[in-house]
């Protein structure tokens, strides 16, 4: 598998581990040899904002803002946080959405419905994956923090990368009492259908 040009766009709440997400993949990528350029929104994330990160890769450097319209995957930790991303889903419908269904409702905020967040999603891609992250990161090992690396074992299956470069990069970048936690929840991202 090679990618001349891959957009991945991620959404969620500050505190979520985007950018240690970003972080990782980036890394990953660019030991593989690709070309990574990297962009995020903080804003007000380290108050339980919304978090925009891009990452893009492949044979040729790009500009790391896509425009709108050419993502190829789009996460989000946090469900609803998708509704403000799908603007760079692809026309054709192509693009990947892994979506946690972790729901972070606000007080005297509307939360949008199930049927209305799916009608939006079913109208902007064919390839929707809801993955419950955070449900097994607290299971697992009572971390909802860690969900972020349960998404990371979930996209390894669209990205030219291997359980090992990960697993390896997880090792460098945890210390010693957290990794572990970490190694089982990605894991577990791997495993999931």
């Amino acid at each position: 598998m090679i990618f001349d040009n891959y957009t991945i766009v991620m959404t969620g709440i500050g505190g979520q581990g985007l950018i240690s997400l970003l972080q990782i993949l980036g890394d990953v990528l660019m030991k593989n040899g690709y070309k990574v350029t990297t962009a995020e929104t903080h804003g007000l994330s380290q108050r339980g904002g919304r978090v925009v990160c891009f990452l893009r890769f492949g044979s040729m450097l790009t500009a790391p803002i896509p425009l709108i319209g050419t993502a190829d995957i789009i996460i989000a930790t946090e469900k609803s946080c998708i509704l403000e991303v799908l603007k760079y889903s692809k026309p054709d419908k192509s693009t990947k959405l892994v979506i946690s269904t972790y729901e972070e409702k606000l007080i005297n905020v509307e939360y949008p419905s199930e049927k209305y967040l799916f009608n939006v999603l079913h109208e902007n891609s064919n390839n929707i994956y809801l993955i419950p992250a955070t449900n097994i990161a607290e299971k697992l090992v009572k971390n909802p923090k860690t969900a972020n690396i349960v998404i990371l074992g979930y996209i390894v299956r669209f990205l030219p990368l291997n359980e090992k470069e990960l697993e390896n990069s997880l090792i460098q970048k945890f210390s010693e009492n957290i990794l572990s936690i970490n190694l089982n929840v990605f894991k577990e991202g791997l495993k999931l259908k």
